[in-house]
């Protein structure tokens, strides 16, 4: 079985818990099935999250929505939390604008 291919990107964005915290996020890696974000904050216990990453690539802009899963959160040695999801629920559209990217990237 392949993996998907991971790839850099410097989207920002926002990451909304089922506690009703929203944040400031950045994402540092992104593939077809996965997104790794920094976050200034935890998941404090949320089982599930809504992103929304403002990306870019060769000159479009879209605005991606996403219901992920975590996988794991570790503090890194900026105090920031490196977050590590999996797409729950993503549109069409988003999920091929995503692709593009990592296939121009790898």
């Amino acid at each position: 079985m392949k993996s998907a291919s991971y790839v850099r990107c410097f989207w920002a964005g926002k990451m909304f818990l089922t506690n009703g915290h929203t944040t400031n996020v950045h994402c540092t890696h992104i593939s077809s099935t996965q997104v790794e974000i920094e976050s200034p904050i935890a998941l404090e216990g949320s089982r599930k999250v809504k992103l929304e990453l403002n990306a870019m690539h060769e000159g479009k802009l879209a605005q991606l929505k996403a219901i992920c899963d975590p996988i794991s959160v570790v503090l890194n040695e900026h105090d920031l939390h490196y977050i590590k999801l999996s797409f729950h629920n993503i549109n069409q559209k988003d999920q091929g604008f995503i692709e593009d990217f990592v296939q121009a990237h790898q």
